[in-house]
């Protein structure tokens, strides 16, 4: 529930970070919260928001063990944790994406999750993804975008699920390098996946392999399908 109010503890198991993380966000303002006599309270939308942007912004050298950790949440053996399967099909890969806007790049994957059958609410998801790029850009540096909801809602989708799109001419989508973006990535969770970890998991993909360039030469859906399933085993052997 996006509007469920949380105790400090339950925020910092939700956000998979570090109870000290999150204690020095609070310290500093960073993170939206108020307080209740001498307690900490959180709304969850917005603690899911804050968690997404910060971890966008994370450099390789933090999101290497804060993914590690959060894996190991998970599994025990951390090479068991492969993701990507669970959420990607081959016809869920657009080569040939024709979006030209900011706005027209998020209603078009809205749609194509739509046409395939995965949404139980398209309107409220469109919502949701505007919401969140109105937080901050889930661009990065480099030509990809992140787009996803920041809260997981059991009403939105069918299952869990990832779109791939690279357009056929970069968008501006607001990458703090302010270069356009050819490459996107529309995750969507739901209560079933922790959308944090995988977005985590993807962010360690672009940061730690050459998937971009993969993507962007990749001539088909099944060589693109190909070279993201290698890029999550190769990102797996460098969690330690």
């Amino acid at each position: 529930m996006p509007h469920r109010q949380l105790s400090f503890k339950e925020a910092y198991q939700r956000v998979r970070i570090p109870e000290q993380t999150l204690r020095d966000a609070v310290k500093y303002g960073e993170v939206p919260h108020r307080k209740q006599g001498t307690d900490v309270i959180f709304k969850a939308s917005e603690l899911d928001a804050w968690a997404s942007a910060r971890l966008l912004a994370l450099s390789p050298k933090t999101l290497l063990p804060e993914h590690t950790a959060s894996t190991r949440m998970d599994v025990k053996n951390l090479k068991d944790d492969i993701i990507l399967p669970q959420l990607l099909k081959t016809d869920y890969i657009d080569l040939d994406f024709r979006a030209k806007t900011r706005k027209s790049v998020i209603r078009d994957l809205v749609d194509a999750a739509d046409a395939k059958g995965l949404l139980c609410d398209p309107a409220d998801l469109l919502n949701q993804l505007e919401e969140r790029e109105a937080v901050s850009s889930t661009a990065l540096p480099g030509g990809i975008a992140l787009p996803h909801p920041h809260h997981p809602d059991p009403y939105l989708i069918m299952e869990p699920f990832m779109l791939i799109a690279r357009a056929r001419k970069p968008v501006w989508f607001g990458a703090e390098d302010d270069a356009p973006t050819d490459l996107f990535v529309l995750l969507c969770c739901g209560e079933n996946m922790s959308h944090l970890h995988v977005l985590a998991r993807v962010c360690m993909m672009v940061r730690e392999t050459t998937i971009l360039e993969k993507l962007r030469a990749a001539e088909t859906p099944d060589e693109a399908m190909e070279a993201l399933l290698a890029a999550e085993h190769e990102v797996l052997s460098k969690l330690r």
